[in-house]
């Protein structure tokens, strides 16, 4: 079986998550809130797996600069982030704390809306 992506330190895999969530959509959510309300973040959430890559086309691996080192982190660490992810941008947008300019890092807006925000500003400055 190919899997999408690979389990963390608990060997359950994300797509496993996602099927729950897909399940009953406010599972992971229900298990989460106590979580958020007593803003706590359980070490078994911070564990990791570290796997250890050769890099490719190296002449010689006796040093430490010819391998990687991806770090697989627990997906329901990774889930909880998205959800407060979600609320703190939730927030910033109800109290309008963010600058309208902010288009990075934000939910639908990117780079290239950014550029095409500042195109529009210079040709409105060039108009007498």
């Amino acid at each position: 079986m190919i899997h999408s992506s690979a389990s963390g330190p608990n060997s359950i895999l994300y797509s496993v998550w996602k099927k729950v969530n897909f399940l009953h959509l406010a599972i992971l959510l229900e298990h989460f809130s106590p979580l958020v309300a007593f803003g706590y973040h359980p070490h078994s959430l911070k564990a990791s797996n570290g796997v250890v890559l050769n890099k490719p086309r190296k002449p010689s691996y006796d040093s430490p600069a010819s391998f990687g080192i991806i770090v697989l982190l627990n997906p329901l660490s990774k889930i909880l982030e998205r959800v407060m992810t979600v609320r703190l941008l939730t927030i910033a947008h109800s109290k309008t704390i963010l600058d309208p300019n902010q288009c990075g890092s934000l939910p639908g807006l990117s780079a290239s809306d950014y550029s095409l925000s500042l195109a529009h500003e210079v040709r409105m400055l060039e108009r007498p």
